[in-house]
């Protein structure tokens, strides 16, 4: 049979109770301003926050270790808001099926994001690829940051005081082990696998289209102001225009990133199909009024195409690569 509690004795318990915490409370007050010389004593963790901290840090499937260019660095296991400094970067994570909570503009802070890029809408802009906003990128409380040594290396530290930080070595030629390096930071690994694997299918159907047709010499170059960039074997478009088997002029075989030319050298940016990019508006009408440009083979062949630089330049994640990749089909091997 179950005992009732008096109502005496409930009360009873009750001022126990309470004269215990009120002894406890004066003994506090009277000891709690001396520490050492009258100095206020430093304020500590509950043992209970500390033991709470420490599971969060070491509990199984919680955080992972992988390595970028630094080396070793512990991230969330899916890690939910996301900071990257580059546009590659942005192109592979939206194309894993993540949607960063903040990214940079390609050239000035608020510009807007590459067109080529889908579901942009809601990103917070931490300005500029050159010049993130470090303020901004605190203020969104990211889990992850996600940038390249190139680019970022002055900031890495102050960045890493943030959140979590993942940096690839650099851009361009290595965009298939930045794919990779974004894909493992953000849990997508296997996702990743199927976009190389679907972009090496695509590179197998052009070298075969190309196969089929007399060679052609595919030149890409980019108009300025003051010169004309010719683009190399060691650059982003170059890596993909070879792996497919295109051929390059002679001039335009030589290993690095770009070299110039003037107008007087404007022979090295010809081809039997000719491709080019710039941002400055009036540099290529500069040059198609050049007496030169009418000697070329490409522009008699008229096999002159304009290409998007925000993708052959710019874009440097598989989304890009992708792109890159319609206009070789479209423009080279005639590959719908």
């Amino acid at each position: 049979m179950r005992r009732k509690i008096s109502s005496y004795g409930r009360n009873k318990t009750f001022f126990v109770l309470m004269l215990v915490v009120w002894m406890l409370v004066l003994s506090a007050c009277g000891n709690g301003g001396k520490d050492n010389g009258g100095n206020a004593p430093e304020p500590t963790i509950p043992a209970s926050t500390e033991l709470k901290q420490e599971e969060t840090t070491t509990s199984d499937g919680d955080t992972r270790l992988i390595k970028d260019t630094y080396g070793e660095v512990q991230v969330p296991e899916n890690p939910q808001k996301i900071v990257v400094l580059d546009i590659g970067a942005l192109d592979n994570l939206l194309e894993l099926g993540i949607k960063p909570v903040g990214a940079p503009s390609i050239l000035a802070a608020g510009d807007p994001y590459p067109a080529y890029l889908k579901g942009t809408e809601g990103i917070e802009n931490i300005g500029s690829v050159n010049e993130p906003n470090l303020e901004v990128i605190d203020a969104l409380q990211p889990d992850l940051i996600i940038g390249n040594k190139d680019t970022h290396d002055a900031i890495y530290d102050q960045l890493s005081q943030i959140a979590p930080t993942v940096f690839v070595e650099t851009l361009g030629v290595t965009w298939k082990e930045n794919l990779q390096l974004h894909a493992e930071a953000v849990n997508k690994q296997a996702e990743a696998d199927k976009l190389l694997e679907t972009y090496q299918q695509r590179i197998e159907v052009l070298k075969t289209a190309l196969e089929g047709q007399e060679i052609k010499e595919v030149s890409l170059f980019r108009p300025r102001a003051d010169k004309i960039q010719v683009y190399l074997k060691e650059t982003f478009a170059g890596t993909i225009m070879e792996e497919a088997g295109i051929v390059r002029p002679v001039a335009q075989q030589d290993a690095g990133f770009s070299k110039d030319v003037t107008e007087e050298q404007i022979a090295d940016v010809d081809g039997d199909v000719i491709l080019w990019f710039n941002r400055e508006p009036d540099a290529f009408t500069k040059l198609e009024k050049s007496a030169l440009w009418a000697t070329l083979k490409g522009v008699q062949n008229q096999a002159v195409h304009p290409v998007d630089w925000e993708y052959w330049l710019s874009g440097l994640g598989i989304q890009a690569v992708n792109k890159v990749v319609d206009d070789l089909n479209t423009f080279v091997g005639g590959v719908k």
